[in-house]
């Protein structure tokens, strides 16, 4: 299983710590950039046709079919092996700059996520 994520939910999932990644994510954070954590878990294959029958009932179910599907994918994505991190500039769009001013200055809040 292959799982890229945020750092903080890939660090709880994690296997174990992993202090010199945490430090990197800082420094990554500290200068803007946005991270990802890339991480893996080998299962056998008895565990994914447990797994894989679970999905098949969440893929089916008529409802609550979101939260089974994610019940259903939070049960691989434990006890990962770390693989690493990404740190990426993430540039705005042409305008999109001079856009927030103008709505911060209409005296709208606003956060970019």
């Amino acid at each position: 299983v292959l799982v890229k994520g945020a750092d903080n939910v890939m660090l709880e999932r994690a296997a174990s710590r992993h202090p010199l990644l945490e430090a990197h994510l800082s420094e990554f954070a500290q200068e803007g950039l946005r991270t990802l954590v890339l991480g893996r878990r080998r299962i056998d294959a008895a565990e994914f046709a447990d797994w894989h029958a679970e999905y098949e009932r969440a893929q089916s179910a008529m409802q609550d079919r979101e939260a089974l599907l994610a019940a259903a994918a939070e049960r691989l994505e434990t006890q990962l092996e770390i693989l690493g991190a990404t740190g990426i500039e993430d540039k705005l769009q042409v305008g999109v700059a001079e856009t927030i001013v103008r709505i911060r200055g209409a005296g709208v809040k606003l956060w970019v996520l």
